[in-house]
């Protein structure tokens, strides 16, 4: 497990492998509709939701102190618990790759957006060139940083990637800052690309 703070956010990291005594038993004190959300899926999904519950826990509780965690993640549009997880009090966004999952938390309630992806997926993200039309496609580091804007902004697939545009920030700044400007947004969200697990790349968006 490996953790890094940007700002008021901390971001922590594990191998689902490596969470594994996680179990049901844990999940029904998140609530009944994550229990049942848990059991709809099945093989490696079962296992990722139940290592992002488990950080999920250890960093509200880094943050509360020790107590049961209740999780919100019903839709607003349909009422499916498929949303991004929510409880009381912190911020919160969840992000997999393979056997890693990332959670990033912040206290209190923010616009907050994490994104991990291994490096070996940038032949695959190269070839969503075609979403951008004209427009210059990211490479895998930029790919993480509109993810990551895009989760923050909380409209998630309802935003057209090409239409974010990513303002660079000073370069003697480490990390180097992006300032993201979202279609229908006033409001600017900055994004960083922190160190994160080696072999993979890590962004993560405050607004």
């Amino acid at each position: 497990m490996g953790q890094i703070t940007w700002r008021e956010a901390t971001v922590a990291w594990a191998r689902v492998s490596e969470l594994s005594e996680f179990t049901e038993a844990d999940v029904v004190a998140m609530g009944q509709a994550q229990l049942d959300r848990f059991r709809q899926l099945s093989g490696d999904r079962a296992q990722g939701f139940l290592a992002g519950r488990a950080l999920i826990r250890a960093l509200v509780q880094s943050i509360r102190g020790p107590g049961q965690v209740l999780i919100d993640s019903c839709c607003h549009r349909c009422g499916g618990e498929h949303d991004r997880p929510r409880t009381a009090d912190v911020s919160l966004s969840v992000s997999h790759s393979g056997d890693l999952v990332a959670v990033a938390i912040a206290a209190g309630t923010v616009r907050l957006g994490v994104d991990i992806e291994a490096q070996s997926a940038a032949d695959r993200v190269s070839e969503l060139g075609s979403l951008f039309g004209d427009g210059a496609a990211p490479d895998l580091a930029g790919w993480t940083r509109l993810e990551a804007a895009v989760k923050a902004d909380g409209r998630g697939l309802e935003v057209d990637p090409s239409a974010v545009i990513m303002h660079d920030g000073p370069r003697d700044v480490h990390p180097r800052v992006w300032s993201a400007a979202l279609p229908g947004d006033v409001t600017r969200i900055e994004v960083a690309t922190l160190s994160g697990p080696p072999g993979h790349v890590l962004s993560v968006a405050l607004g």
